[in-house]
């Protein structure tokens, strides 16, 4: 990179106040390599003092962009609905920046310390390869996202949908988890080449904004069921002409609360585990 390309980043925050400063700093450091136009923070139904404290660094932070969103029925409506809604928010707010600022990439990254190992050489690995509209993330661990994750022959469905109707097959629903979701979350080593995808996540990616018209978060599908909505937005940037991809390298932390659940899994005889998804009711 000659220049310094011009970014915008984009997160949600909810009850984010204990962890906030630490991912300030982390993804400002990661990113320093790139004109920083602004970082719009999308805070949705905190129980904790995240209002205050994201109002405080937008206050003193010459790229924070703060916004409250205020869902209706908070309670009684779905999760992926939240989160598509409050993803809506940062794009509409991208849109209005992006007007004639020629910003080239658009960086969607988590808090709450779900980033912690990102660093400027892991962002920079993504330009090892510029043959792509998005690059996301891997982890130094088992690649824990599979629910936004889609690959031909890896995983190429809704785990939590297929975790559901196995449940009525294999004789102990731990079984049909580990078929459906742990048996999933491989660990892809940093030396492999980059993995192209129809969708994925993982926790922070870097887009092409070039590929980006269009592009929405749904978090429901037609039937009215949960859906991951990362689905959706990357449907939008392959029917655009882009690609997907999954860097090796592109590390940003090492296990979630849902790749430890995977340790579980190890205490089982592989045998016997063997032995138990073979066996049906």
């Amino acid at each position: 990179m000659s220049q310094k390309p011009k970014i915008v980043i984009a997160s949600i925050a909810r009850n984010v106040g204990r962890t906030f400063h630490q991912d300030y700093k982390r993804i400002l450091a990661a990113f320093s390599d790139f004109e920083i136009v602004n970082w719009i923070i999308i805070e949705s139904n905190s129980t904790d003092n995240s209002k205050e404290i994201l109002r405080k660094y937008s206050r003193v932070s010459t790229v924070i962009i703060y916004k409250t969103l205020k869902t209706k029925n908070y309670n009684q409506i779905f999760r992926t609905q939240k989160l598509a809604q409050a993803r809506n928010s940062y794009l509409s707010e991208f849109n209005k920046i992006n007007v004639n600022r020629d910003i080239k990439y658009f960086v969607v990254c988590d808090l709450n310390n779900l980033n912690n190992k990102i660093n400027k050489l892991a962002v920079n690995s993504c330009w090892k390869n510029n043959n792509w509209a998005a690059v996301t993330a891997n982890q130094d661990g088992p690649y824990y996202d599979v629910w936004a994750l889609r690959h031909k022959f890896w995983n190429n469905y809704d785990c939590w949908e297929r975790y559901e109707g196995l449940k009525e097959i294999y004789s102990k629903a731990t079984l049909a988890l580990w078929d459906s979701v742990y048996s999933r979350m491989i660990r892809i080593p940093i030396n492999r080449n980059w993995i192209q995808v129809d969708s994925a996540f993982g926790g922070i990616a870097i887009y092409d904004t070039k590929y980006l018209k269009g592009c929405r978060y749904i978090g429901l599908t037609a039937s009215g069921k949960q859906v991951c909505e990362h689905l959706s937005f990357n449907e939008g940037i392959i029917k655009n002409g882009g690609s997907i991809f999954i860097n090796p390298r592109f590390i940003n932390f090492k296990l979630t609360d849902h790749s430890r659940r995977k340790k579980y899994f190890r205490y089982y005889n592989f045998k016997y585990q063997i032995a138990k998804i073979l066996k049906i009711n």
